[in-house]
């Protein structure tokens, strides 16, 4: 029982990647409207987020049951941690070697961010 609302909840987690994934994509095609540079920064900064998102359900979503809720705390307390360090190391990777303009870097980060308000909404 409580392996299938581990993987219930894995999936919801991973499809809820996949729609960033796919709203990452959107945003990389509207950028190449307006230029190459504000497409790979669109992309990169959205990729980001998509990235450690997929990290951070890994994490979490390992162990179910209410025998593993201290294990499931210490994981998504782990999780979360590794979530803003490696978007931080990320970010400055992205600014240090990559050609990306600031503002639509942080864009692209902030839209695929937002979305996760609308979870509910999109997976339901």
């Amino acid at each position: 029982m409580s392996q299938s609302l581990a993987r219930k909840g894995r999936m919801q987690a991973y499809k809820m990647v996949l729609v960033q994934l796919a709203i990452s994509f959107v945003l990389f095609l509207i950028g190449l409207l307006i230029s190459g540079t504000v497409s790979l920064s669109l992309g990169v900064g959205s990729l980001i987020v998509v990235l450690v998102n997929f990290i951070f359900a890994t994490i979490v979503f390992r162990k179910s049951g209410a025998q593993a809720a201290l294990e499931i705390k210490k994981a998504f307390n782990f999780g979360e941690s590794l979530k803003l360090m490696l978007a931080a190391v990320l970010m400055a990777f992205a600014f240090i070697v990559l050609p990306v303009q600031g503002a639509p870097l942080l864009i692209g980060y902030s839209i695929i961010v937002l979305s996760q308000w609308f979870a509910p909404l999109i997976i339901k």
